[in-house]
């Protein structure tokens, strides 16, 4: 029986870990990205968008029912309560919908890239948890080539206010890697439960 490495792969935005988890896709691996599933939940889940228009007005859902992510992401940003608020609407049905993924991976290398992870407390899934870590000024160069529709003041604003809601896990459950590392890292870590027999 084929043994299944599920990895959590988090870190801050424009740490570099959504690079490293591509950087796998040529492998026999299922690369779950936790944003893009966390829009296509909102975009076919009208008691989510009925939720975020409460929360954040009408503007950020399209007269096609679409979710207009640009003003979604600045609404969310104003304050650490409205992004508080947008996690306690996105978060819940996001790790029900997740844990239905993860679980009925079937690659024998699962990787999820999530940077919420230790928000979301959902450690135990995976047999280790990589915190991608970069200084926050290679991260601030990364997110204006990536976002160039945002200014870089909007972009610090969010990078510090994602650094007070959450925190870089410490503890068992969690190796730091640097960005350039990650990728070695998590190869010798697979290569070495190819190498270990199963339990």
């Amino acid at each position: 029986m084929t043994r299944i490495f599920r990895i959590g792969l988090a870190g801050y935005m424009g740490a570099g870990k959504s690079t490293c988890a591509r950087s796998f896709a040529s492998e026999d691996a299922l690369i779950i990205d936790a944003d893009a599933e966390a829009k296509r939940l909102m975009a076919r889940s009208p008691h989510i968008q009925e939720m975020l228009r409460a929360a954040f007005g009408s503007d950020v859902i399209g007269a096609d029912g679409t979710v207009r992510s640009d003003t979604l992401g600045k609404a969310a940003f104003k304050s650490v309560d409205t992004l508080l608020t947008l996690n306690g609407i996105t978060h819940p049905p996001l790790v029900e919908h997740l844990d239905t993924i993860v679980s009925g991976c079937q690659k024998p290398l699962c990787i999820l890239d999530a940077a919420l992870i230790p928000l979301l407390g959902i450690e135990s899934w995976f047999d280790i948890c990589v915190w991608v870590d970069a200084p926050f000024e290679t991260r601030l160069v990364r997110l204006i080539t990536k976002r160039p529709n945002i200014d870089e003041a909007e972009l610090v604003k969010r990078m510090r206010m994602q650094e007070a809601v959450m925190g870089q896990p410490e503890g068992g459950d969690w190796i730091t890697v640097g960005d350039t590392e990650c990728h070695k890292y998590i190869a010798e870590a697979l290569n070495n439960s190819i190498n270990k027999p199963n339990e």
